[in-house]
């Protein structure tokens, strides 16, 4: 199957879409784009994943509209955690959001120019993800608490806060604790150091665990490693990413996946 681009816009951009749709195809880069490629009577939720999923890379159109859609963010951040090459377009006078300020971004001009600059983006930033695995640097990984395959609440609620463990991988063995940090003044207690529990680690190991965190909404981690030469950096994640990070490769449930998209959204 060849992988294509996934397009992701807000819906008052449609015009700007479709105008950037026409160029990369005309540059031989197959077009995911939600009027096309959902099927009618399809869950077009499932099918925005899968999409993303199997694409070779996403390409965010910004725009002021696009950085108030809730939608457009959960579709880079799905991209970040599932490791796929990520382009911000950005349409003149608009910011970069945050989270997108780590990825490779193109101004918006000629569609032609944009489409050779996104293949070009491409292939550097798939050289990028490449080497960030092959040098095996921290990732930061959590999961919900479950039982019967459900995730524990904490609270009660529209909008219950989420039992759920947070640890890392690929923690280099001369880190010998790690300071984390949620840079959120409305959460208690949102900084903490972790030691490290083995005394002979491994790099797939659940290092630094962290098994009592309650959140309901999405928040940046920092972490920082403490110890001697590689054993010293410092990384930041989403809790979405680090979640998708596991749940990416697993089946999981309809409570695990409702959950998931209360963090999205929150």
């Amino acid at each position: 199957m060849i992988k294509r681009l996934f397009l992701s816009y807000a819906s008052d951009d449609k015009d700007l879409a479709r105008d950037l749709e026409r160029s990369l195809k005309a540059h031989k880069l197959p077009v995911w784009r939600d009027e096309h490629s959902i099927s009618p009577g399809a869950k077009w939720f499932d099918d925005i994943e899968d999409g993303i999923r199997d694409s070779r890379g996403v390409v965010v159109l910004v725009t002021e509209a696009s950085r108030r859609s809730e939608w457009v963010t959960y579709e880079y951040s799905l991209a970040r955690g599932a490791g796929i090459p990520v382009i911000a377009i950005l349409v003149e006078g608009t910011a970069i959001p945050t989270p997108l300020r780590s990825f490779h971004a193109v101004k918006h001009e000629n569609p032609d120019k944009v489409a050779e600059k996104i293949k070009k983006a491409l292939r550097d930033q798939s050289r990028a993800i490449g080497r960030d695995r092959a040098s095996s640097a921290p990732v930061l990984m959590a999961k919900f608490q479950e039982e019967n395959g459900d995730p524990i609440r904490a609270t009660k609620g529209k909008t219950p806060e989420l039992c759920m463990e947070m640890w890392l991988e690929q923690v280099p063995k001369e880190t010998k604790s790690v300071a984390f940090e949620i840079p959120d003044d409305g959460i208690r207690d949102n900084k903490w150091i972790a030691k490290r529990a083995s005394t002979r680690p491994t790099a797939r190991e659940r290092a630094f665990l962290c098994d009592d965190i309650q959140l309901y909404g999405d928040v940046e981690v920092w972490a920082s490693g403490i110890g001697k030469g590689p054993g010293k950096w410092s990384g930041s994640w989403r809790l979405y990413e680090a979640l998708m990070h596991y749940y990416r490769s697993r089946s999981y449930s309809p409570g695990v996946r409702a959950a998931l998209k209360q963090i999205r959204l929150n």
